[in-house]
């Protein structure tokens, strides 16, 4: 049985484990993340590199054979530096700006795309964007404040997180979108949200990160989807057989 690491900022890649879970790969899943430094976005580029280091090498002594950044931005940041720096294989997440082909093709209004500032900043977006959306096509919008409000209901589910989490969406309302990518891991825990706030249908990624793992690893299925995960939120240690049900997604 092939064992993945799956490394992120917070609770954001949860929402791309849930999909390897759900799509029942004959694998065991390792998550980690650096819940204390949690979000990424204002953060430098050395000092991301720096501590996911540290989770790959908590991930490389469980003996997993792959890497996913589950998480934007530390992929634009630092996923050709691992490459370069380690033996292990690595895969990443970005936007999935070449979507607009897709959202074309059936008939779709207008395409919008929401991320983090430091990933909207990053060079290896702006690389994206020049090679899928050179004429400017796809609204692209970086929330600030999103994925640190979502990070914040893992403890906190009441009506003032809500009321923040609509006014972080508020501006899209008038844009008229018909589809919204979502780009960033932490978002599509709150999709449902998203798209009845915003009357968009909310396209998530992680289904074609999903198949690019199992294409890239030859994943088989599992007779036995798995219902159990190691995962740790601090650092210390990976904690062991805690279900991914305990998780409320929004």
């Amino acid at each position: 049985m092939k064992k993945i690491g799956i490394i992120d900022s917070g609770i954001g890649g949860l929402t791309l484990l849930r999909e390897f879970i759900h799509s029942a790969y004959s694998a065991e899943y390792f998550y980690i993340s650096d819940e204390s430094n949690v979000p990424y976005g204002g953060k430098t580029q050395q000092f991301m590199y720096e501590r996911t280091q540290l989770m790959v090498e908590k991930l490389m002594a469980k003996n997993v054979e792959t890497i996913v950044l589950a998480c934007n931005t530390l992929t634009a940041e630092t996923i050709d530096k691992l490459r370069s720096n380690y033996s292990i294989k690595f895969i990443g997440i970005e936007p999935y700006i070449n979507y607009q082909n897709k959202v074309e093709s059936i008939g779709a209004k207008k395409l919008g795309l929401i991320l983090t500032p430091a990933t909207y900043a990053s060079n290896r977006f702006k690389e994206l964007q020049t090679k899928f959306d050179p004429d400017g096509k796809i609204v692209v919008l970086p929330l600030e404040n999103l994925a640190l409000l979502i990070e914040k209901l893992k403890y906190d589910s009441s009506e003032k997180i809500y009321l923040d989490l609509k006014n972080e969406l508020k501006p899209l309302k008038e844009l008229d979108l018909s589809h919204l990518i979502l780009g960033c891991t932490h978002y599509p825990i709150i999709k449902e949200l998203i798209e009845r706030e915003l009357n968009v249908i909310a396209v998530d990624p992680n289904k074609q990160v999903s198949q690019h793992l199992s294409n890239l690893l030859g994943l088989s299925k599992s007779k036995y989807p798995v219902e159990k995960f190691n995962y740790n939120f601090d650092l210390s240690d990976v904690w062991q057989y805690t279900s991914l049900k305990d998780f409320r997604f929004f």
